[in-house]
């Protein structure tokens, strides 16, 4: 009688604990998603202007455990405006779905001199 009732709480905390290892797995991806994203904007945002055209292809990158790709296109908007669009996509282990980041950058101007 006893091993039945430990043999039905052992398999009850085994569904738990597979539970929790799950969403323990979830939230990670989702951090690494994150990082993955905040990566990606600092470095569109510190493109120079004349070289963003140049940054346009496909990069193989991590963040934590999750490898992912990076492919990067640039449209031009106007003359002083470029929206950037980076595609992170998981190519590893940790399986996550496809995000797509859109920056706009404007052309910085140039301060007026100052006549003294």
């Amino acid at each position: 009688m006893a091993l039945g009732i430990l043999s039905v709480v052992l398999v009850a905390l085994a569904g738990l604990m597979f539970q929790v290892s799950l969403q323990t797995r979830r939230s990670a991806a989702l951090s690494y998603r994150s990082a993955a994203a905040q990566m990606a904007q600092a470095y569109v945002e510190s493109l120079p202007w004349d070289s963003l055209p140049g940054a346009v292809g496909c990069t193989a990158l991590t963040a934590g455990q999750l490898s992912y790709t990076r492919c990067l296109t640039v449209q031009s908007l106007s003359t002083t405006l470029r929206r950037i669009t980076a595609v992170l996509t998981s190519t590893g282990n940790l399986v996550a779905p496809p995000d797509t980041l859109v920056v706009d950058r404007a052309k910085p101007q140039l301060p007026f001199p100052v006549v003294p």
